[in-house]
């Protein structure tokens, strides 16, 4: 992805994020798919436009995975699957699957998946002390990851985005987005499902 492709993503995350503290805490989580494609007005498809579908997810559900959404995000893939299609209720419970498969099969030409994004509110342990922060971790085509973070009562937020790493200390779910990425990007999409 180009330097200003990255820059752009990194700018909606940091607004879903602001988004997310207008709003205060104690929300559900929210999964974010980001898109994009040629702008209409541009020549030969020199210009893009980004899309953030925000999908809320059922906070009570997300509960029933034993490791939250480090088991539900590689159980969304495997739902995405096209070589896995079984039914997940579970799943079905916590997030709207039908509707990221549309996302996903949507026609517009030049449309390309740029990102598997997650919000959500998280405890930090540092020393004896626990604090509240909300993270944002993404997971781009590139397979570079984003993490933005805001301790509770902090006025702004903290930006990091990393090459991409393969290794055993990433965060559960920046290995579950990239799967996410994986699954979902080019060849062996899944099909959109009748409606």
């Amino acid at each position: 992805m180009s330097f200003h492709t990255v820059h752009t993503l990194t700018g909606r995350l940091l607004h879903t994020e602001t988004s997310a503290d207008r709003v205060g805490w104690g929300r559900p989580p929210l999964l974010l798919l980001v898109q994009d494609r040629p702008a209409p007005t541009a020549p030969h498809g020199t210009a893009r436009q980004m899309r953030a579908v925000r999908l809320p997810l059922n906070d009570t559900r997300v509960g029933r995975y034993r490791a939250g959404l480090a088991d539900l995000l590689p159980d969304l893939a495997a739902a995405l699957d096209i070589h896995q299609p079984l039914p997940r209720p579970t799943l079905a419970a916590c997030v709207n699957v039908a509707l990221i498969t549309d996302l996903l099969a949507d026609p517009t030409p030049g449309l390309r998946l740029l990102a598997w994004a997650v919000c959500y509110e998280d405890v930090l342990v540092d020393s004896d002390d626990l604090h509240e922060i909300r993270r944002v971790d993404a997971v781009d085509a590139d397979r570079r990851g984003y993490r933005i973070t805001r301790l509770r009562g902090e006025p702004h937020p903290v930006v990091r985005v990393d090459d991409p790493v393969d290794h055993d200390d990433v965060p559960a779910t920046r290995r579950a987005l990239a799967r996410l990425v994986q699954t979902t990007s080019g060849r062996g999409r899944i099909t959109p499902t009748a409606s």
